[in-house]
């Protein structure tokens, strides 16, 4: 005797909203907002920084989808830092509409226009470990 077996599928849904933080620094981003644009938001002991639009850079890689925003952009030859937050594939149930997640973030960091006298290498980085949570959430 065959018995069937009934699949039920549920429908997941990709977060929108990341809420993370780790070692002195706090990160919200939103794919979308009230106006349609994303909004990033980095806070530390010293900065609270605010971005939103075209000063978003996302890219999909192999690795992750990575969203990228300029901390500074060689004002008064300070150099360029970056700050790059890589994050994981999430999926979400209809009913809970969230998950912890863990990832990391990358700051990268190069002089600018006028260049050291040294040799060797230039761009430096540094990891910082987030934990937080992935939603999905109505705009």
């Amino acid at each position: 005797m065959m018995t069937s077996i009934k699949e039920t599928t549920q429908s997941t849904l990709e977060p929108n909203l990341f809420e993370l933080q780790g070692y002195d620094i706090q990160i919200t981003y939103s794919t979308s907002s009230f106006t349609g644009e994303p909004i990033f938001t980095f806070t530390s002991q010293n900065e609270h920084l605010n971005f939103s639009g075209s000063e978003i850079q996302v890219e999909d890689t192999k690795l992750s989808r990575i969203v990228t925003v300029m901390l500074k952009n060689n004002l008064v030859d300070e150099g360029f830092e970056s700050l790059t937050l890589l994050l994981p594939v999430v999926f979400l149930s209809e009913e809970s509409r969230t998950s912890t997640i863990q990832t990391e973030v990358i700051f990268s960091k190069k002089p600018g226009f006028v260049v050291p006298t040294r040799t060797g290498q230039l761009q430096t980085y540094q990891t910082v470990s987030v934990f937080g949570t992935a939603q999905r959430v109505e705009f």
